[in-house]
């Protein structure tokens, strides 16, 4: 039996391994040229033949190589895996459910991991897997468009807003592709969606959004089904730190804070991180756009934000968009935003980098521009 996968990141590099295990003959395609023991790497544009094809996590169904059986990475490990598991999508807080629900229950002397779009592969870890582990995975829309089997004992969708219309041809799609997890959820499984009054959610729009820190009552949700009680909950909360790049706290320069929130990648995160400063803020923002409009930014930056310095591809769009209500700056990048940011600021001015954008445009991904951020930041102390 002959495997295709298409792309070589962590999750295609994840599944070359898992089916070499299989006992596949693998074969593989990317933009770039890479060696790979036992596999033949060919360029994006080869017409392979084969059996089954493995998509990487953010290679679209629409791929011209997808054809025939065509699975994601994350079902390919899935179909392996007998662990207890907790499936978690949405389109912001979800890496922070993840990593809190993770922790709570290690704190609480149960095993679990953290796996799929937090950054480690399923398919990797399913070549090796520990049986007696909870695994807590998160997953992206990405991932759950080609995810079939019913394998999680416990689903929850932390918020549904615009994001990805680059990718889907409306919200709704967007929003129904979300949905799917439902579907993944074993018969007696519980499926938790953040609709629910005791998450603070609230619709708006047409779609449920966050009125308040909902991340917490997510987690909590998920691990008192795994026995942990509120006073022990609360006792490993006290002991968890956030992942760097949300709303995560620079430094105060002459009395000027730098707020750090380049995970902000949608129009509604920018927007949750705007409410959460106290005081004048100078916004960083921009990137390579999703499809969405800046409009929604509008009414709520008033009297909020003094100023928008505008980056990358989008920052022309946010520029036409804004200028008529917040004054607007483009700037060439990055370095350029940090500095005219910092020229400007007076005490009691907050700078936060909250892009609203992808980063693919001028980075590797959101963490290499959130650390370059810091690294400019530092630069001025």
């Amino acid at each position: 039996m002959k495997a295709l996968v298409i792309g070589l990141g962590i999750s295609g590099r994840g599944a070359i391994q898992l089916l070499l295990k299989q006992g596949y003959e693998v074969c593989a395609v990317d933009r770039r040229p890479q060696n790979i023991e036992g596999v033949e790497v060919y360029p994006e544009e080869a017409l392979i033949e084969a059996d089954l094809v493995v998509l990487s996590s953010g290679i679209s169904r629409s791929h011209p190589q997808a054809k025939g059986q065509v699975i994601g990475e994350a079902e390919l490990a899935l179909r392996t895996l007998t662990n207890r598991m907790v499936g978690i999508t949405g389109t912001n807080g979800k890496t922070t459910v993840v990593l809190l629900v993770t922790h709570v229950l290690t704190h609480e002397g149960i095993q679990a991991r953290a796996l799929g779009n937090v950054g480690h592969s399923l398919a990797a870890y399913a070549c090796d897997p520990n049986p007696e582990e909870v695994l807590v995975v998160e997953l992206s829309s990405y991932q759950l468009e080609t995810l079939q089997t019913r394998c999680f004992d416990v689903g929850l969708i932390t918020n549904i807003t615009p994001d990805h219309l680059d990718r889907y041809p409306s919200f709704e799609a967007y929003r129904q592709t979300k949905l799917h997890l439902k579907n993944l959820v074993k018969e007696k499984g519980m499926f938790i969606y953040s609709g629910d009054s005791c998450l603070q959610l609230t619709e708006s729009e047409g779609y449920w959004q966050a009125i308040g820190e909902a991340s917490t009552f997510c987690a909590w949700q998920i691990c008192q089904s795994f026995g942990v009680g509120w006073d022990a909950f609360n006792a490993a909360l006290k002991t968890f730190k956030k992942p760097p790049h949300r709303m995560e706290f620079v430094t105060t320069i002459n009395g000027v804070d730098y707020i750090n929130d380049s995970k902000g990648t949608n129009i509604e995160s920018v927007l949750y991180g705007v409410n959460q400063v106290e005081g004048p803020i100078l916004l960083i923002a921009g990137g390579q756009g999703k499809g969405e409009t800046f409009e929604k930014w509008k009414s709520p930056f008033l009297g909020k934000v003094k100023r928008v310095f505008a980056i990358g591809e989008a920052a022309k769009q946010i520029e036409e968009t804004l200028q008529d209500v917040i004054p607007t700056l483009r700037c060439q990048n990055l370095q350029e935003a940090v500095r005219k940011a910092h020229e400007e600021a007076q005490t009691g001015d907050t700078i936060l980098l909250s892009p609203g954008c992808a980063s693919f445009d001028q980075f590797k991904n959101f963490e290499e521009r959130g650390e370059m951020f810091k690294q400019e930041v530092r630069n001025l102390g």
